[in-house]
């Protein structure tokens, strides 16, 4: 667990980005398979109430002056370092009701220091929220990457907008000229995972692809195979980022 506000992530983590931001802890989206909510610091990360690190001073305007002093120290890293890219965020929803407002007033300045920004949400319903059209209005809009989970299961995200909604949000954002991308991450089932790619393909960037954790697969290894095989079909490679966990159970001989 990251005491700073930007940090580089290590092992899965590691895929998304080089760097993050994690400015709470928590989140309203109640995702049953969230892995935050499993092991030693669910009490901590795993909380439904989003909530400021209390690394970070616990409140909204300690949190941002401690970011603007770490985004100082590590702004020519990050430009410097492989994509570029500051990853918000591995602890909650960085579009939630109750995060967003800090969320976009330090993506603002990141992008305003010449820092990429990429987002990961579940989220359909921030596009006009104040403190996004900000941002969309007063920054370089080739900068920001916004990104969408992608399950095609509602049923197991209950408090997330739904997918469908989500994909949506992806299409308006790409007619802008946002860069737009998805984690297809966990796939709970194939099936959908592969609708999810096939409703989002003629306006999503960017593809991230990784099995569930935590619990065991509903599909085999050949099933994998099969999956990746038709996702290639219709997905140039060059859109695909295979994460390690699914190209290692891809890999393994069923007996």
């Amino acid at each position: 667990m990251s005491y700073n506000s930007i940090y580089r992530p290590k092992g899965k983590a590691g895929e998304y980005s080089e760097w993050a931001c994690n400015l709470y802890n928590g989140c309203t989206n109640e995702c049953d398979y969230c892995y935050l909510k499993r092991g030693i610091t669910q009490a901590v990360l795993g909380v439904s109430t989003p909530v400021v690190k209390k690394t970070l001073g616990g409140t909204p305007e300690r949190a941002y002056k401690i970011f603007c002093k770490e985004l100082s120290e590590h702004k020519t890293e990050i430009i410097g370092d492989g994509s570029g890219y500051l990853f918000f965020t591995f602890t909650s929803d960085p579009c939630l009701p109750q995060t967003i407002d800090l969320n976009m007033k330090c993506i603002k300045t990141a992008i305003d220091e010449g820092v990429k920004v990429m987002i990961l949400t579940k989220r359909a319903d921030f596009l006009n929220h104040q403190s996004f059209q900000g941002v969309l209005g007063a920054c370089d809009i080739s900068k920001l990457a916004v990104g969408f989970t992608l399950t095609g299961r509602d049923d197991r995200e209950p408090n997330a907008s739904p997918n469908q909604e989500r994909i949506e949000a992806m299409r308006m954002l790409h007619e802008k000229g946002i860069y737009t991308w998805a984690s297809i991450e966990p796939i709970v089932d194939l099936r959908s995972s592969y609708k999810m790619i096939q409703d989002s393909h003629g306006f999503c960037d960017f593809y991230k692809i990784g099995i569930i954790s935590g619990e065991k697969p509903s599909y085999t290894p050949q099933n994998v195979r099969d999956f990746i095989s038709y996702v290639r079909r219709l997905v140039p490679d060059e859109k695909i980022y295979w994460k390690e966990s699914i190209i290692k159970y891809a890999k393994e001989i069923q007996t």
